[in-house]
């Protein structure tokens, strides 16, 4: 994914520039001081829906094209509009910290068979060159049963990757199927004497 994101010297309020179909950003990283702009709102969430960590090319007013990913992107709880984004400098030839979210495969056999999946942890945290990150992390859980669990130490090995989460994390698990609670004595007994009540009232 190759992608231009021109950037603009921020002016006026936060609010006002949203209206107008931009949002705040800054830019740090790579030994640079950060800086404050505003970028096309559209563009940014384009990139956000197809690739989150694509390395982008960020065109900066007076200081021409840098290399740069996306670290974080804050959005309205309610309405889900953008409200500030950070861009992270990167060297290409030096290794980032940075997040890269699971994509699970399969039909886990334990859910097919009633149980119920429960995800734990949707990210995960690497460190590796630029050149090696992938917008997704393909795990596949179709062999999953009631009762297993899939912690980050079950995760097969990635070229590249130095995995940050520690090894016991638990990403997911395939748990019983729920059973209908049954009611206690006291409300067995309430019920008992309920129908009782509406067998005389009726005779």
């Amino acid at each position: 994914m190759n992608t231009t994101v021109r950037l603009t010297e921020r002016s006026g309020k936060a609010a006002s520039q949203r209206r107008k179909g931009f949002v705040p950003v800054v830019v740090y990283g790579a030994g640079s001081d950060t800086h404050s702009f505003s970028a096309d709102a559209k563009t940014i969430n384009e990139i956000l829906s197809k690739n989150p960590r694509a390395i982008l090319k960020l065109e900066l007013p007076g200081a021409g094209a840098k290399n740069a990913v996306i670290q974080e992107a804050q959005r309205q709880p309610l309405s889900r509009n953008l409200l500030h984004v950070d861009f992270q400098q990167i060297d290409m030839k030096a290794e980032l910290d940075t997040k890269v979210a699971f994509h699970f495969t399969g039909d886990p056999a334990g859910v097919k068979n009633g149980g119920v999946q429960q995800v734990e942890l949707y990210e995960l945290d690497i460190r590796t060159l630029p050149d090696k990150l992938t917008a997704t992390f393909d795990v596949d859980i179709s062999s999953l049963e009631i009762g297993d669990q899939l912690l980050v130490s079950d995760l097969p090995k990635h070229e590249g990757w130095e995995i940050l989460t520690p090894e016991d994390t638990l990403i997911i698990r395939i748990a019983p199927p729920v059973a209908a609670e049954a009611p206690d004595a006291e409300e067995a007994g309430e019920t008992a004497a309920d129908a009782a009540a509406e067998a005389k009232t009726e005779e």
